[in-house]
């Protein structure tokens, strides 16, 4: 750590101020399975603080997985995981508490500053194969290695989130049997079904590495279905990749999991030593890694905090995407899961108005003229907004059934603009009342920005006087709740394109329709805009449930017995 001290996002009036005696300063971040906060232990010391939402303690289930969690980060040491410290998995709402860690993310810095280069891409590709290394020395898989899950501190690279780690020779918790991961670092062989294995985490490796010497990710962006095709049949992109590391990333890179290099193969070539010094959790391969860090490793600079006026709007760019010929996109629909999100759209081109087909230039279509963004349900708790500035999504503004579906032809990846990830908990932990419902925004436009504000989120009752399925569910009486339109939760752009958000209903049921209807002006000008909604349980260990025609599951008014 530095010896400066780190500014946090502030807690916000809920947050506990101390955990465990461990004094919190700071929120950190918070995810479907509970908040992470920045504190200070009894003897002062700056740590991370990982929190079991307070509905959530009380499912077995999920006790179960965060117990599990604590044990296997309590597991792995090494120079390139953060230390795990302390955790109380039997308490009233469960903790661990492990090193904080300083710097940018991998994907913040190469954001913000470019890929890495010379001796300190080496030294990268020493230390996430170290922690790798000291990963399967644990006997764990890690199954989420991207880039940001990998902290540039000033003292070398560190591997964290072991939210969905499995011991290797475990049965997953998992009620669902869904395939977890994030598109494009999910190994070929995980998404025609194999078990998670070694070999996946040094695919997500060679990934990273290529990642982080050229800047792009290896199989590019777009939705899920597209990352996955490219994953199974195309090529990784490695242009730019030094020649010294090629090899290694080309073969960590393949397709066949038993001819990818076993990550201690990877590490004695690195090492430039015989590959026995590196097995296992002796002391010679980490005191060779250690060297290595410490003579190659360049400590990056903080990330940029954006503030000040925010730039011009501007209409966003269309951009043809990268789509692979081959396997069939809808045989893949079933890799889809929460934390997988679509990727890119917009370059500039010209468009065809009116109805001579004239062509019309980008300013034209900036006035907004029929303009409509509609949201589709992607998979459970995740929304992905789309926008069209000629009005070819054929929408119905406002609700129009469960979930609004674009016509047919229509190009998702050409259309898509942000992705919203939901989840919900208590809104007061304490008198365990109301309903919060947080998630996480990202940007997927080069151009541009899109707004959240707290009222394009509402919770509406259920019960037998009402349609369980009703076409608007504004529209038949039922209680709603809201929050102010005015109040903006988030704004997201290319240069600050990943916001997380949190909104209280405080006197909401703990199960309802949650819906989503983007402001008019999100995208900064008007349009026409048709929202989803789906059903949120606040019981549910995956809160909201799918509420697509095919997997529709009626949201009860009462937690069921």
């Amino acid at each position: 750590m530095t010896a400066d001290v780190p500014s946090f996002p502030p807690l916000k009036p809920r947050d506990p101020a101390d955990i465990g005696g461990y004094r919190t300063v700071g929120r950190l971040g918070a995810g479907g399975m509970g908040a992470v906060y920045a504190a200070r232990s009894p003897a002062g010391e700056l740590v991370a603080v990982k929190l079991v939402h307070g509905d959530l303690a009380a499912d077995p289930d999920f006790r179960a997985r965060f117990r599990r969690e604590a044990d296997l980060v309590g597991r792995v040491v090494g120079p390139c995981v953060p230390r795990f410290l302390a955790q109380d998995t039997d308490a009233d709402q469960p903790w661990l508490v492990t090193e904080y860690v300083s710097g940018p993310t991998l994907r913040q810095h190469v954001r913000e500053h470019g890929p890495l280069s010379g001796a300190p891409l080496h030294a990268f590709a020493t230390g996430i194969a170290e922690a790798l290394r000291a990963i399967h020395a644990a006997g764990i898989v890690h199954r989420d290695l991207k880039p940001g899950n990998v902290i540039l501190a000033p003292d070398g690279p560190k591997v964290l989130d072991f939210g969905i780690a499995r011991a290797i020779d475990e049965t997953a918790i998992t009620s669902t049997g869904g395939l977890f991961g994030t598109p494009g670092w999910v190994a070929p062989e995980l998404l025609r079904g194999s078990p998670p294995s070694v070999a996946a985490d040094v695919f997500a490796w060679g990934g990273l590495v290529a990642y982080a010497a050229t800047g792009r990710s290896p199989f590019g962006t777009g939705s899920a279905e597209t990352m996955a095709v490219r994953v199974l049949d195309g090529e990784p992109d490695l242009a730019g990749v030094p020649e010294a590391l090629m090899p290694l990333v080309r073969a960590a890179t393949g397709q066949d999991p038993n001819r990818r290099p076993t990550v201690e193969q990877a590490l004695a070539e690195l090492l430039c030593a015989d590959q026995a010094t590196v097995v296992g959790p002796g002391p010679e391969a980490t005191e060779l890694v250690t060297r290595v860090l410490r003579e190659g490793w360049e400590a990056p600079p903080p990330p940029t905090v954006f503030t000040g006026d925010p730039a011009p709007r501007r209409r966003p760019r269309r951009r043809r995407p990268w789509l692979p010929a081959g396997a069939a996109v809808s045989a893949l629909v079933l890799v889809a899961a929460g934390v997988w999100v679509a990727g890119d759209r917009f370059a500039e081109e010209p468009v065809e108005t009116g109805e001579t087909g004239e062509v019309a230039d980008a300013g034209a279509v900036e006035q907004g003229v029929g303009e409509q963004v509609a949201v589709e349900i992607a998979s459970n708790g995740l929304f992905m907004v789309h926008a069209d500035p000629n009005g070819t999504l054929d929408i119905t503004p406002g609700f129009d059934g469960a979930g609004s579906a674009l016509p047919e032809g229509v190009d998702r990846a050409e259309s898509v603009v942000a992705s919203v990830n939901v989840g919900t908990v208590f809104a007061d932990v304490q008198e365990q009342s109301g309903v919060q419902v947080f998630g996480e925004l990202e940007y997927l436009a080069e151009e541009g920005e899109f707004t959240l504000r707290a009222g394009d989120l509402g919770l509406l009752e259920v019960g037998d006087d009402w349609d369980p399925l009703p076409d608007d569910p504004t529209a038949d009486g039922r209680p709603a709740h809201t929050a102010d339109p005015d109040d903006v939760l988030v704004t997201v752009s290319p240069d600050s394109p990943d916001a997380e958000f949190a909104v209280d209903f405080a006197d909401a049921p703990q199960s309802g329709l949650l819906t989503y209807l983007p402001a008019a002006n999100a995208l900064g000008g008007e349009a026409e805009v048709a929202g989803v909604y789906t059903c949120y349980m606040n019981w549910h260990p995956y809160p909201p449930v799918d509420m697509t025609d095919e997997e529709y599951v009626p949201c009860p008014a009462e937690r069921p017995e």
